[in-house]
């Protein structure tokens, strides 16, 4: 079973305030009723009122404008700060799992150069064709679910059974990173080229070069995601 978690009552009025702006009983740009309104509205006081609209406002969901108010900037939340929000809340697991990766990865890439076929390679640029184009079509959830797919497909051409088993437990538990990682627009741009030359090495089965490529799509990616230079 899960813990129940306690809410706080800056996340209970959030959670209210949210609802309210997703409502079509206030529009974009809106100014929200003035404080104390709103404060009677929620039962809350005027410091908790100010620290849920900080929060709203780090979401994306409020303007605040000094000396003017609260303004809706978003009905729904910014989804680019949505993702830095949860970058930073899980930077340090971040930074741990692609650290991993770092080792892992290019392990696979060197293994599935020395053990592929051309089905293997069809199915590589196949999954790599889908991805580029989910992209285009901006579907983060789809592309996290390829870019796990191309990797897998990876583990499993190198035929080392321990390799698959522990890349498939370290995925199982950061799933939601790669959803949140695509969020961001540059993140899945950055994968295009090394997935490509990831793929022509193990094609032409230069384990070095395959190696090598692996290792430096998870420092892009280490990059991207926790501002670290070749750790």
């Amino acid at each position: 079973m899960k813990q129940v978690k306690k809410q706080s009552v800056v996340d209970i009025a959030s959670e209210q305030i949210i609802e309210y702006l997703k409502s079509d009983e206030i529009n974009l740009g809106d100014k929200l009723p003035v404080e104390y309104e709103m404060c009677n509205l929620l039962n809350i006081s005027r410091a908790t009122l100010r620290e849920v609209y900080r929060k709203l406002q780090s979401q994306g969901y409020l303007e605040i404008k000094n000396g003017k108010g609260a303004f809706v900037k978003n009905k729904q939340q910014d989804i680019l700060q949505r993702a830095t929000n949860w970058f930073r809340e899980h930077d340090a697991q971040l930074q741990s799992y692609l650290e991993v990766r770092l080792y892992l990865d290019p392990l696979a890439g060197k293994l599935a150069a020395q053990n592929r076929n051309e089905k293997d390679i069809a199915h590589l640029k196949t999954i790599q064709q889908e991805f580029e184009k989910s992209i285009a079509e901006r579907d983060n959830i789809k592309m996290a679910s390829l870019d796990a797919e191309l990797h897998k497909a990876i583990v499993q051409i190198s035929k080392n059974d321990l390799l698959i088993a522990l890349v498939q437990i370290v995925n199982y538990y950061f799933e939601q990173l790669r959803q949140t990682s695509f969020m961001v627009e540059s993140h899945a741009m950055h994968a295009i080229q090394p997935h490509r030359n990831i793929i022509d090495a193990i094609e032409t089965g230069d384990f070095v070069l395959a190696e090598r490529e692996s290792i430096n799509h998870m420092e892009i990616a280490l990059r991207d995601l926790c501002g670290v230079e070749n750790p």
